[in-house]
């Protein structure tokens, strides 16, 4: 495989409405995933949620793999469902939580509120603070990946 396939494979960030592109970041292309990482709007606490992109008959799809987040309340899981599994876990800060699951999400879309500061993390990358890519207002941001070799394909 010649060294440009094997580099090549970008998260695309674009308004939900229009689908302008917003923003570009190269990921890993032989595990193309992301965190998103925003603060709780009622509880003010910390909450991720990390993603990664399977590639299927469909194409490139993201599935939702683990959350964790700090308290209990308002729209946090207080159980695992089927499949899933809820554990403590203080990496986040006292408290904390991690719930692992299998979730596929598609389309990825967030709305980014600046008051959330909701960010989205790749592994040797600046985090990317999405309530600045938009219009004032807040933006639906969609995420995708571009360029993915598949996995096993030329």
């Amino acid at each position: 495989m010649p060294p440009a396939a094997a580099t090549a494979c970008t998260l695309m960030l674009a308004d939900h409405r229009s689908a302008r592109v917003l923003g570009q970041v190269p990921l890993d292309p032989a595990a193309p995933g992301l965190r998103v990482a925003f603060t709780h709007s009622v509880l003010g606490t910390p909450v991720e949620d990390r993603y990664v992109f399977r590639h299927g008959a469909e194409g490139w799809r993201a599935v939702l793999v683990e959350e964790r987040w700090l308290g209990e309340g308002y729209g946090l899981p207080i159980a695992a469902g089927p499949g899933e599994q809820l554990v403590r876990d203080d990496s986040l800060g006292p408290g904390g939580w991690r719930l692992t699951l299998q979730r596929p999400v598609h389309p990825l879309v967030v709305l980014a509120l600046p008051s959330q500061r909701m960010r989205v993390i790749v592994d040797g990358q600046a985090p990317i603070l999405l309530g600045t890519l938009g219009p004032p207002a807040p933006t639906s941001v969609a995420m995708h990946v571009d360029d993915c070799p598949a996995p096993g394909g030329s």
